[in-house]
């Protein structure tokens, strides 16, 4: 499925201060921004860009330092990286495209700041993660895999890494996610911590466009009270909406990608312009 849907994407290359930055695209209409999570690739959103390219045009960069896009050349910064995008999505699709944003975990956050950047040119934000306070609970221990030499044991390192930090039901950590999950870290040159360091706190509270928040039940990065996280974004954002996954974790796109597309498509569908 991952190679398929690949090979079906329309590939673009856009560049900035000499370094490049890899797009893929499908379908057509109303365009949608996908923004991968930390250390991941295009291939976080692997299970919903069919389901979306029914209806949108789907536009999915590799962040700089991920996957297939070169190390930026300038500061590591969410605003830094905010402008970067903006200029990629110039490149593509023309500097008066109006754009809705889906960001998962990190992405979520760029695309905060993409919305603050350039307000006029969001039509909408969707925010899938686990925390809306204004601290973020703290991670969980992770297994360190590099250095592993065996793969069968570097394999069960990142499905127990999956397990406590990225889904809901250990169960539905399938082969696909494993591979996929080793191979964005194994691509992933980017020292995120300053990037994560640099998040903007009032790029969040001052989002105007309609805003709709999605978290898993069990996103262990929102604390395992996901109604109460709901909560601190609607009193954030009055006009914010918030779904909850049930049983779902930090990566329910991927775990429960059924109901999460069936939420993304009707949000989309319900404030949108032509481009």
């Amino acid at each position: 499925m991952v190679d398929a849907l690949g090979q079906s994407a329309r590939i673009h290359t856009t560049v900035d201060d000499g370094r490049a930055v890899v797009w893929r695209q499908w379908g057509a209409g109303p365009l949608v921004v996908l923004l991968h999570g930390n250390s991941g690739s295009w291939t976080h959103w692997v299970r919903n860009i069919a389901a979306l390219a029914e209806r949108f045009t789907v536009l999915v960069p590799d962040l700089p330092g991920h996957g297939d896009s070169d190390l930026p050349a300038g500061d590591v910064s969410c605003a830094a990286f905010a402008s970067l995008l903006w200029r990629g999505i110039d490149q593509i699709a023309g500097p008066d495209a109006n754009v809705a944003l889906a960001g998962f975990s990190l992405g979520s956050v760029l695309g905060e700041s993409m919305a603050r950047q350039q307000p006029l040119r969001v039509r909408q934000i969707l925010l899938l993660r686990g925390a809306f306070t204004r601290t973020v609970p703290r991670p969980p221990e992770l297994l360190r895999w590099r250095g592993i030499a065996d793969p069968a044991e570097a394999a069960r390192i990142h499905r127990h890494n999956l397990e406590v930090s990225m889904f809901g039901d250990a169960a539905l950590v399938d082969d696909q996610a494993v591979r996929l999950h080793a191979d964005n870290l194994e691509r992933c040159r980017l020292d995120t911590r300053p990037l994560l360091a640099s998040r903007e706190l009032e790029a969040f509270l001052g989002l105007r466009c309609p805003v709709h928040g999605i978290a898993g039940e069990r996103d262990v990065y929102g604390g395992g009270d996901a109604p109460a996280q709901g909560r601190a974004l609607r009193e954030a954002l009055p006009q914010a909406v918030f779904d909850m996954i049930p049983r779902a974790g930090h990566w329910a796109a991927y775990e429960a990608a059924d109901t999460v597309n069936a939420l993304m498509v009707r949000s989309l569908e319900m404030k949108h312009d032509q481009i």
